[in-house]
């Protein structure tokens, strides 16, 4: 019994240091590039959070709501689910997982550092967009929120690798995340109610990440709620879209 125990701990001490030193790895390329994916993924959703709030003029604090909340849901879809789709579908044309596959290194482990780089990638420019956005709207983000924005990029990280994986080159990999981001934005209850969608998408909604990342936001922005239902949904997609990637995972894939 011991010694289960004690390889148990070794193996998980293994996995923890393989994840770091991957995670670490991919800091180190971002580290001449962030400012421009800083300003990249602030850039559209404040421009459309001020133009939205100039087409409004003086309006209700409820629609403001939704222009914070949708504008930060947003920027994580941006960060979390377009970007990292994109950098992994360029990664599998590169080949560059063949250097992967020829490492001890865990599949999953390996996703969790690509998902992880989509997270942090978001995180600056949500405080930026957040930071305008309450100066702007009046709306200031609690610390259940973070935790929600957390819970919600790595749902929506999942989305973006699962088609930066299956997707054969880079450029479908680009043109799927740019064509999957305005559906799960647009087609669910992100900048506006869901009694305002047609009655298909108010069903389809409920499979959407983003419904569930929207509702909880307002809820935490207006102090009306914590993380439950919609942390836990969120992390059910995490766990679900991040659990069967590595299944499916071709380290010699090709194009």
């Amino acid at each position: 019994m011991a010694i289960r125990t004690s390889a148990s701990l070794e193996g998980a001490g293994k996995a923890l240091r393989d994840f770091l030193w991957l995670l670490y790895s991919e800091l180190l390329h971002l580290r001449l590039e962030w400012f421009w994916y800083l300003l990249q993924l602030a850039l559209v959703p404040l421009t459309l959070l001020a133009f939205l709030r100039l087409f409004l003029g003086r309006t209700e604090p409820e629609a403001l709501l939704f222009l914070l909340s949708g504008s930060l849901v947003l920027t994580v879809s941006a960060g979390a689910m377009l970007s990292l789709g994109q950098y992994i579908g360029f990664l599998k044309q590169a080949n560059v997982f063949e250097h992967y596959a020829a490492l001890p290194l865990h599949k999953g482990i390996f996703l969790a550092a690509l998902a992880t780089r989509g997270v942090l990638l978001a995180l600056p420019s949500l405080l930026v967009v957040s930071v305008i956005g309450g100066l702007l709207l009046g709306f200031w983000m609690p610390p259940t929120g973070w935790l929600l924005l957390l819970l919600s990029a790595y749902a929506m990280a999942g989305l973006g690798a699962f088609i930066g994986f299956w997707s054969p080159t880079a450029q479908i990999a680009s043109l799927a995340t740019q064509v999957v981001q305005p559906l799960i934005i647009f087609f669910a209850p992100v900048y506006y109610p869901l009694e305002h969608l047609p009655s298909v998408l108010q069903i389809t909604a409920h499979l959407l990440p983003t419904t569930y990342a929207a509702q909880g936001l307002r809820e935490a922005l207006v102090g009306s709620g914590g993380l439950w239902p919609e942390g836990v949904i969120l992390l059910g997609f995490a766990f679900v879209s991040l659990g069967l990637v590595p299944r499916k995972l071709d380290w010699r894939g090709r194009s």
